[in-house]
């Protein structure tokens, strides 16, 4: 059995193996150097990978951070707190939602409520004001 190497070892060092003397030469056979075409033809790679992936928010959109009816009967049926009405923008939260019952009658106050959280106020015997 002959063994010898391959033929394109023999190739290696000549300049034209690729083929045309220009085939390969320069960054073009990569895309471009460094971060080129970041947002073009490599932007798969560079804004999730590199850069992290990037959005657009509406700069007058407000998010609501809501809280439940459960969650505003614990702190009022709690120990510790003592009086008949609650803000909960003092706590952090924007929007009241109804998920839950209250059972204890309690003055409610938030930016907003939903329609099933005022129902269940006022049911209750409470309360529900809109804070500006």
């Amino acid at each position: 059995m002959v063994r010898r190497r391959r033929k394109y070892r023999k190739k290696l060092g000549s300049r034209s193996y690729h083929g045309d003397t220009k085939n390969r030469r320069g960054a073009g056979i990569k895309g471009g150097r460094g971060r080129a075409g970041a947002w073009d033809h490599k932007k798969s790679r560079f804004r999730y990978e590199v850069l992290g992936k990037k959005g657009f928010v509406p700069p007058r959109k407000r998010e609501e951070i809501v809280i439940n009816l459960s969650k505003i009967n614990e702190i009022v049926t709690s120990p510790s707190f003592s009086g008949d009405a609650i803000d909960v923008t003092e706590l952090g939260y924007t929007k009241v939602l109804g998920t839950g019952q209250l059972t204890k009658p309690v003055k409610v106050v938030a930016r907003s409520f939903s329609e099933r959280a005022k129902e269940k106020i006022e049911t209750a015997g409470g309360e529900a004001v809109i804070k500006e």
